[in-house]
């Protein structure tokens, strides 16, 4: 949906309260890092999304309610009215898991790909059509794309030691501290610290705590 030039952010999202289109109708103007679009409406500012819930389907029932997207492409900044509806909470991050917008998964025996999936899937990027793709793993298309995008089964972040780090442990054991007073010292869990030093072939004079 390109932005029309003679429309403001809340004059564009009140002209489209009687879109009729089964597709989503994207914001074209400022979003916010999670891709959610933003404006000034009446003063205030407001998502686009919950405004246009409101215009459409009257105020939130209470504050425990969320615009929630139908679509599951509210982080690609949808405003059609058509795909809104008020939700709570619990029941909007229902649908953000159906849709693989939600928390990041986990292969494994508890999740639904298994990891050699994962990588084939990431490995038809720009081969395939996200709707192909699913039909191939029985999952839904917008997975495939949370997938692509890191938000589904994405790889750990690795906290790598840093050399200051390293130097805390050095300096902490060789003062006689426990590895559990290292610990607290460098800001890691004691077992990661234990492993840590270990590692580095350091030992501390005290037992381990």
């Amino acid at each position: 949906m390109k932005k029309d030039p003679n429309l403001t952010a809340s004059a564009w999202v009140l002209h489209h309260v009687n879109y009729d289109s089964d597709f989503c109708l994207i914001f074209p103007f400022f979003r916010d890092p999670n891709g959610y679009g933003t404006l000034r409406h009446n003063g205030k500012t407001h998502y686009a999304h919950r405004l246009m819930c409101e215009l459409v389907n009257g105020p939130a029932p209470s504050r425990e309610y969320e615009a929630a997207h139908s679509c599951g492409n509210g982080d690609e900044g949808c405003a059609n009215p058509r795909h809104l509806s008020w939700k709570t909470k619990a029941g909007n991050r229902q649908d953000s898991m159906a849709h693989g917008t939600g928390i990041r998964n986990t292969t494994g025996p508890h999740g639904k790909l298994t990891h050699e999936e994962v990588l084939q899937i990431k490995g038809m990027k720009g081969t395939k059509t996200h709707v192909e793709i699913a039909a191939m793993f029985g999952i839904s298309a917008p997975s495939v794309r949370a997938i692509f995008t890191g938000k589904m089964y994405a790889k750990p972040k690795i906290n790598h030691w840093t050399a200051d780090e390293d130097d805390k442990i050095r300096i902490a054991l060789a003062q006689g501290l426990s590895f559990s007073q290292t610990a607290r010292v460098v800001g890691r869990p004691a077992g990661a610290t234990y492993g840590r030093a270990c590692r580095l072939g350091l030992k501390s004079a005290q037992a381990r705590t």
